[in-house]
């Protein structure tokens, strides 16, 4: 079976009813920056966060993450050395509902980037976190060593 997106109307409806898998990519560069994109829709229009997305059913969550740093970076990463920097629940802090977060660990050597792409107002690396985190990004943020 090919993986595939639901209509956006049945993607929110869904969260009524299971929780959602989210992936997110937690990459830094060589002076251990951190990657943030600005999100260009809601929920949380304008506000810093984790670039992912959502797993799809039967999608692997290698070739999950290789669609994200594709959909949302126009990155292709190099997946063969996947690093599980955290798994955590997310009960309340997304407005569309129950979410079980998944972060992998990148670090990159100089990529360039385009100001802006898909989703995203901006993306920029950053040494200090930004005050306008959307979601709960900043616990995550904490959590990961950054503040």
């Amino acid at each position: 079976m090919k993986p595939q997106k639901l209509p956006f109307k049945q993607f929110l409806d869904s969260f009524k009813f299971v929780p959602r898998i989210g992936v997110n990519l937690f990459i830094t560069n060589k002076n251990n920056k951190i990657l943030l994109t600005k999100r260009a829709k809601d929920p949380f229009k304008d506000h810093w966060h984790f670039p992912g997305g959502f797993l799809l059913k039967g999608e692997k969550l290698e070739d999950c993450v290789k669609r994200i740093a594709k959909d949302e970076l126009n990155l292709s990463l190099n997946t063969s050395k996947l690093e599980l920097a955290g798994v955590f629940e997310n009960l309340d802090s997304d407005p569309r509902g129950h979410i079980l977060d998944i972060f992998y660990k990148f670090r990159i050597a100089n990529a360039a980037f385009p100001e802006s792409f898909a989703d995203s107002k901006e993306i920029k690396f950053f040494d200090k976190v930004p005050q306008d985190i959307g979601f709960n990004h900043l616990e995550y943020l904490k959590h990961f060593g950054y503040s």
